[in-house]
């Protein structure tokens, strides 16, 4: 009986030391993991209208065949030129995106005039090599080459690879989002236009259409969707994806704020499940909007991007004319990401974040042409902020050893001085119409394609 006693003891007193050894062995407790944890993101830049006026169709055919010694050409018949300090921005995120205000139509074109576009593949070729991925084809003037340049323009776009959205192959299509995949998350992208120019979609529902969703009694008739209609479809894009995007053609040309009934229905669509409405159509820039939706989501609303490549104000000198004068050629390329986040017990969330934009002046040089000083036309847009900083190191340099200056390094010194006045008074203007609360600095060189 004692050694029994004993031996129970024996085992009383082994079982906490072991207890305790494994205890030490086991570490710490763990700390529970914080929330949100971001799991994967896709990453978007996007930019206002791409209009060929035919000043910017001879500027790409000047690039094409006028080039530096021991260069090659510019590639995609000279468009890749007037992209060139802008592409490499696109073509840093997953998806760009621009607003294609012309046909691309070579077999059906009746022709390019004023306020009548068409436009050759090469600058197809070119958007998707410096980085585009998604083009809104519906605007006022996607039926410019007839219901046949329409159609084919389609055609282009698929053979070249790029996703287009507000057009589809019959009516139905034309309200259906484009879908984009990447990184696990799954983005829908809705486009619609409020303007046609007085045409109207083929009567039968069955050909392709553009997504018509006109202004009350300024459709000279064309029949559309009306806005009970655009809310069922943002509701029904919404629910096949985990974020939605909208690209509206809207507005009022040359206008500095939407008009209100925009406003209101961007809310609306909000409210109805989209993240983000693009707007263009006015080719000025117009107010970013932040917008928290009841059901907590934040959301942002971009009125107008203005232009992104043009020919107008064509013949702007600052300090002669009104600052209005220039405002077709103030630009924005701005950018933001789509987040997947885990919350833990509540669950994953898809979000908006890291908004930005980038102040853009669009080069034109009309008036060295006209004048004799330049011999091809130069049209392209760039980054204000990067050629800030390529002045001031210039000036700075030349400063250096002012009392030696040339006659030739003294009009250097004028004429960048000149530019250097007119990027920073632009892009205080570009900041005073947009907000300067999302400015970020575009990426600092150009990488090589």
């Amino acid at each position: 009986m004692l050694a029994l006693r004993a031996a129970a003891l024996l085992i009383g007193g082994v079982a906490p030391i072991c207890l305790f050894i494994w205890q030490v062995s086991a570490g710490p407790p763990q700390k529970p993991p914080t929330y949100p944890q971001e799991i994967s993101r896709v990453t978007f830049a996007i930019a206002g209208d791409v209009i060929p006026h035919e000043p910017v169709v001879r500027a790409a055919e000047a690039a094409a065949v006028s080039h530096l010694p021991d260069t090659p050409p510019w590639g995609n018949d000279g468009w890749d030129a007037l992209f060139a300090n802008v592409g490499y921005a696109f073509r840093q995120t997953d998806f760009g995106f621009v607003n294609l205000e012309t046909p691309v139509a070579p077999k059906h074109s009746i022709g390019s005039k004023p306020f009548q576009f068409d436009a050759p593949i090469a600058l197809l070729g070119s958007l998707k090599a410096n980085g585009i991925k998604v083009v809104s084809f519906a605007n006022n003037h996607v039926l410019d080459q007839g219901y046949a340049g329409f159609d084919e323009t389609l055609e282009h776009l698929r053979e070249q690879g790029l996703l287009f959205v507000g057009s589809g192959d019959s009516a139905a299509d034309a309200w259906k989002p484009v879908i984009l995949e990447k990184n696990g998350i799954k983005i829908g992208w809705l486009g619609m236009t409020r303007w046609l120019n007085g045409r109207r979609n083929p009567e039968k529902d069955s050909d392709p259409h553009v997504a018509f969703f006109p202004y009350p009694g300024e459709s000279a008739g064309a029949p559309g969707m009306d806005e009970a209609g655009v809310l069922d479809a943002v509701r029904a894009a919404r629910a096949q994806c985990d974020l939605l995007l909208i690209s509206i053609h809207w507005g009022i040309e040359y206008a500095p704020a939407p008009r209100p009934e925009d406003v209101d229905i961007a809310h609306k669509m909000l409210e109805a499940g989209a993240s983000a409405v693009i707007g263009h159509h006015p080719h000025v820039l117009q107010p970013i909007e932040t917008y928290l939706t009841q059901d907590n989501r934040k959301t942002v609303i971009f009125f107008s991007l203005g232009n992104f490549l043009s020919n107008q104000s064509a013949t702007y000198v600052q300090g002669l004319m009104p600052d209005k004068t220039a405002e077709p050629r103030d630009e924005i390329v701005a950018k933001f990401a789509v987040v997947k986040k885990d919350y833990g017990p509540a669950g994953i969330r898809f979000e908006l974040a890291d908004v930005g934009i980038m102040p853009v002046w669009n080069e034109n040089n009309r008036l060295e042409l006209k004048s004799g000083r330049a011999k091809e036309p130069s049209i392209y847009p760039f980054f204000i902020d990067n050629r800030i900083q390529v002045l001031q190191f210039q000036l700075g340099s030349l400063d250096t050893r002012a009392s030696q200056l040339s006659d030739l390094q003294r009009q250097e010194y004028m004429e960048a001085s000149t530019e250097l006045e007119l990027l920073k008074h632009q892009r205080e203007l570009i900041l005073t119409r947009t907000g300067d609360e999302f400015v970020v600095p575009p990426p600092p060189t150009v990488p090589s394609p």
